[in-house]
């Protein structure tokens, strides 16, 4: 699939998650496009193909249903699978927030995921990365700032609560290494 279309896909699962459902009149209405009228993808009527494909793609690999009503509308829904695609997103957009005055805490997250669960831990380790952690040993992850939602999230999202340890420190000796790289007082 072409980085346009992904980008068409992934609006839709959001918008659709924001609403609920869109309600589609004839082939496709004006109006579904108001929710997605900011997107660089509906700049003109080709683009209208595009999202019609996209929605098509969705249906086939179940992440939205269709129905169609007697008055020649539709209502789009996301499944049950889509709204697990919902939650993979809002895991994409995760950030963790800075204090305005750091709480001398540092916090960890430790983990031990069993090989068979590879590409969750995988993908739990790339997060950590983007979520600016610094791997304090192989498997444990250091942050100054809150984490427990945020990781709980992702926990969740995996799939791989069961394996992970979170935690916090109030001493740790030689942290002034860490605290530059955090760029702490």
């Amino acid at each position: 699939m072409e980085e346009e279309t992904k980008d068409i896909v992934k609006s839709i699962i959001v918008g659709l998650a924001a609403i609920g459902v869109i309600v589609i009149v004839g082939a496709v209405a004006p109006n579904v496009f108001k929710i997605f009228r900011n997107k660089k993808f509906l700049r003109n009527k080709q683009d209208k193909n595009k999202f019609n494909n996209a929605i098509y793609y969705l249906k086939h690999k179940k992440i939205i249903e269709v129905a169609d009503n007697k008055n020649g509308s539709c209502v789009v829904e996301l499944t049950e699978k889509g709204k697990q695609k919902v939650l993979r997103y809002n895991v994409d957009n995760m950030k963790i927030k800075p204090m305005k005055k750091w709480d001398g805490k540092w916090r960890f997250v430790m983990f031990d995921i069993p090989d068979k669960r590879r590409k969750a831990s995988n993908a739990l380790r790339e997060k950590l990365k983007e979520m600016n952690f610094l791997q304090f040993q192989k498997s444990i992850w250091i942050h100054p700032y809150i984490i427990n939602d945020e990781i709980e999230f992702i926990a969740d999202v995996f799939n791989i609560r069961q394996y992970i340890k979170i935690g916090e420190m109030i001493n740790l000796d030689n942290d002034k290494q860490l605290k530059s790289k955090f760029k702490l007082s």
